[in-house]
């Protein structure tokens, strides 16, 4: 059954010549299949996974941001002072509040830098998840806006748990969704590259549409292995596209054997009835 072809991918060499004699939009469907899937586990995984981490990472944060204001377009905090935040929790990265400079901060700098925002006198700099990619925000002359530290303290709960973890958790949600898909078309690009140097070194002589249809449902068993990991309490292997190719190659090799295999029986039983 298409439902469980997830699975067979993962177990069944025989599954792989059979998708052989079948059509390509069904490979293609089955990479659709698996987007859908990953989609939804992710929707549920990601909130219950990452809730009670983001809630740590954001009041932690919290108790680092200065008081900010922003008045006619210019924003001060920290009294002018470049402030670099960045706790335990947030691993590396940084938030930087630098409102006494003009200085604009350059996506390639910001990941270089592991930098997740960027503030200076007028403008915020940060990732947007929903759009996959680097956002400026320049503050508006009629803004008239102060955060005290003061008040978020006051309603440190409610801000945590019912506004600031649920949009984080949502953008995360979303930027999972997307680095899915864009995933899935890189490991199916990597997957007939690797399937056109086999077939070339086996000389098994497969058209593109058969290759392609082999890359595409490879990707069963990578997508299947990665969520096996992703739900383990420990991590054994980390995901990478270095075990994806490890992968590739040892699902291609078996697949080429068994064809291999099977154009030799073929042989034999051709001979045997020439002999005859």
């Amino acid at each position: 059954m298409f439902f469980i072809s997830p699975i067979k991918t993962l177990y069944s060499i025989k599954f792989y010549l059979q998708t052989l004699k079948e059509s390509l939009w069904k490979a293609f469907c089955f990479v659709l299949y698996l987007f859908v899937l990953g989609a939804i586990f992710l929707s549920f995984y990601t909130p219950l996974k990452l809730k009670q981490p983001i809630t740590s990472v954001v009041e932690q944060t919290i108790n680092y941001i200065p008081n900010i204001k922003v008045n006619n377009g210019i924003i001060t905090a920290n009294d002018n002072k470049r402030l670099v935040i960045s706790p335990k929790e947030l691993q590396g990265a940084k938030i930087i509040i630098d409102t006494g400079s003009a200085e604009p901060a350059y996506p390639t700098q910001m990941q270089k830098e592991n930098i997740l925002l960027y503030v200076n006198k007028d403008t915020v700099y940060g990732y947007d998840p929903s759009r996959g990619r680097f956002e400026a925000i320049v503050m508006q002359k009629d803004l008239d806006l102060e955060i005290s530290k003061d008040g978020l303290a006051i309603n440190k709960q409610q801000i945590d748990k019912q506004q600031i973890v649920k949009f984080i958790t949502y953008l995360l949600t979303i930027a999972f969704i997307l680095a899915l898909a864009f995933y899935l078309v890189i490991f199916s690009i990597i997957a007939l590259i690797i399937t056109f140097i086999i077939n070339a070194v086996t000389k098994a002589n497969l058209d593109f549409k058969k290759l392609l249809t082999l890359a595409l449902y490879l990707q069963g068993p990578v997508f299947v292995i990665y969520l096996i990991l992703s739900l383990l309490p420990v991590t054994i292997v980390g995901m990478s596209v270095w075990l994806a190719i490890l992968i590739f190659v040892i699902y291609l090799n078996l697949i080429f054997f068994h064809l291999r295999a099977n154009i030799m029986q073929r042989v034999e039983v051709q001979t045997d009835e020439d002999e005859e």
